[in-house]
């Protein structure tokens, strides 16, 4: 059946098996929507709103329709992929809150350290969670290999390794540029410096992004035994809940800060009370607040959906 060009690219928010299936009904209802017109923004929305819980339907994301294993899997990958924001997050967090100790007193940064040592603590609690969940997944490698399953990653772990290596080869001239110039200058001053800083950051951000995209694109593919799945879905779990302490510590550091160092956060004078707000910290608290929320979001999918895997 002929699509007109509108209906075409509408259709494809839908992942490609259901439009193989029932792309042409749609299609013919989009067709009579239309009458010869365009698109609106409500059937534009309609159609998009559609597609991607198609897509997030087939990707065990929502929905009860897939197998147990792979909503098990689907809520491990979604607690991966919160990480993943929460590690951009938590890189901010650790230049926004450099030397913080030196700007009051013992006593009254007592509460302030100890949220920032929590901070750190799950950090690392998370990176080994991490770690362990690659190495348990280690095992279904060679079997991945053995049919042939690179081929079908290698796009995106392609696209990882470039933008990883075109970032690392900018942090030299930056570095030197930096070099240059004084300390306020470094942080604010020389609007050139601070473009290109700003620049880096997103091609660290993006590099992050196509990294977790392409670790998600191989983990989806492994063949994964009950044991071992059983194993991510427990470190999932445990990564999820590391993930909330740490965004609760830095809603308290920041809440600390105020309260004993209000200059710091605003970048005043020792002594003065300033707004304790900057755009950084509010951007890193909206990031690890949706990284939570995702991987809370992960770990009550896994939890309703291990009891069918485990009886299956």
């Amino acid at each position: 059946m002929s699509r007109p060009g509108d209906a075409d690219r509408l259709l494809r928010w839908y992942p490609a098996p259901w439009r193989a299936r029932y792309g042409d009904e749609l299609a013919a209802l989009v067709e009579d929507e239309l009458a010869g017109g365009r698109p609106g923004l409500r059937l534009r929305l309609s159609l998009a709103h559609g597609g991607l819980l198609e897509r997030a339907r087939g990707a065990a994301v929502v929905g009860d329709s897939r197998p147990a294993d792979e909503r098990v899997r689907a809520g491990a990958l979604l607690v991966l992929v919160a990480w993943a924001a929460a590690d951009l997050a938590g890189g901010a967090f650790a230049k926004t809150s450099e030397h913080f100790g030196a700007s009051g007193t013992s006593a009254a940064l007592g509460p302030a350290r100890t949220a920032h040592a929590v901070v750190v603590a799950c950090g690392i609690a998370g990176g080994l969670v991490l770690l362990t969940g690659a190495l348990v997944a280690l095992g279904a490698v060679p079997g991945f290999t053995r049919v042939g399953g690179w081929r079908a990653v290698r796009g995106p772990l392609v696209r990882a390794a470039v933008m990883t290596a075109l970032t690392a080869g900018a942090v030299v001239p930056l570095s030197v540029w930096a070099h240059h110039l004084g300390v306020a200058q470094r942080n604010g001053a020389d609007l050139a410096y601070g473009l290109a800083f700003l620049a880096w950051a997103a091609m660290v951000a993006a590099t992050v992004g196509l990294w977790a995209a392409a670790v998600v694109s191989v983990a989806r593919r492994l063949e994964l035994g009950p044991r071992a799945l059983a194993v991510e879905a427990v470190l999932a779990l445990v990564g999820a809940a590391a993930l909330a302490v740490l965004t609760a510590a830095v809603g308290t550091w920041w809440v600390a800060m105020a309260s004993a160092a209000p200059w710091y956060l605003g970048a005043g004078r020792p002594g003065t009370h300033p707004a304790p707000v900057s755009p950084q910290l509010v951007a890193i608290v909206v990031v690890l607040v949706v990284a939570t929320v995702t991987a809370a979001f992960g770990a009550s999918r896994i939890i309703r959906s291990r009891g069918a895997l485990l009886a299956a």
